[in-house]
């Protein structure tokens, strides 16, 4: 049966049908039409409508939550940028002075004695960075002379200076 005939045909439902839709009371040898509806019924379905959008609070509530964590994953990533920057120029000096105190390791003789500290150019890969070698001739136990080899590298980030130093012990002669 379609809708439209429903609502024409004055047919009844039964107590059961009507008690199980609104927990109105009922008298038990009432019949009601199928056009009925309760009160009850009426004002759920009053309130339902009230209910549809939402209230300029819950956006508000729920704008102020979204800003909220879309600053805190903003921040978050800036810190990871700044971490990734960090632990990249960190690398690039282990590797270059380590690379730089192998030379030495290597050499057939001895550096000598000395000082010295520069910058790198332009098109080095280490650009942005200044070093500084100390070579200088060290007892560490008595009797036993030995040559340091002291390589250190300097970079900025942002507000802060930041090095890395690494030593090798090498043969005088």
């Amino acid at each position: 049966m379609s809708k439209s005939q429903f609502e024409t045909s004055p047919e009844l439902r039964t107590l059961e049908e009507c008690t199980k839709h609104s927990p109105q009371i009922i008298p038990h040898n009432a019949a009601i039409s199928a056009n009925y509806i309760s009160p009850a019924v009426n004002n759920r379905r009053k309130s339902k409508v009230r209910k549809n959008g939402f209230t300029v609070l819950e956006v508000l509530v729920s704008l102020s939550i979204l800003v909220l964590t879309l600053m805190a994953l903003y921040q978050s990533f800036s810190t990871s940028i700044f971490v990734l920057s960090s632990t990249t120029n960190l690398w690039k000096a282990m590797s270059h002075a380590q690379n730089e105190l192998l030379k030495s390791e290597r050499a057939t003789i001895s550096p000598p004695v000395s000082l010295s500290q520069g910058e790198f150019e332009l098109e080095h890969v280490m650009n942005g960075f200044s070093w500084k070698k100390h070579v200088s001739d060290t007892t560490p136990l008595p009797g036993i002379r030995v040559r340091q080899v002291n390589y250190q590298l300097l970079w900025n980030e942002g507000k802060n200076v930041y090095t890395y130093d690494a030593d090798i012990y090498v043969n005088p002669n």
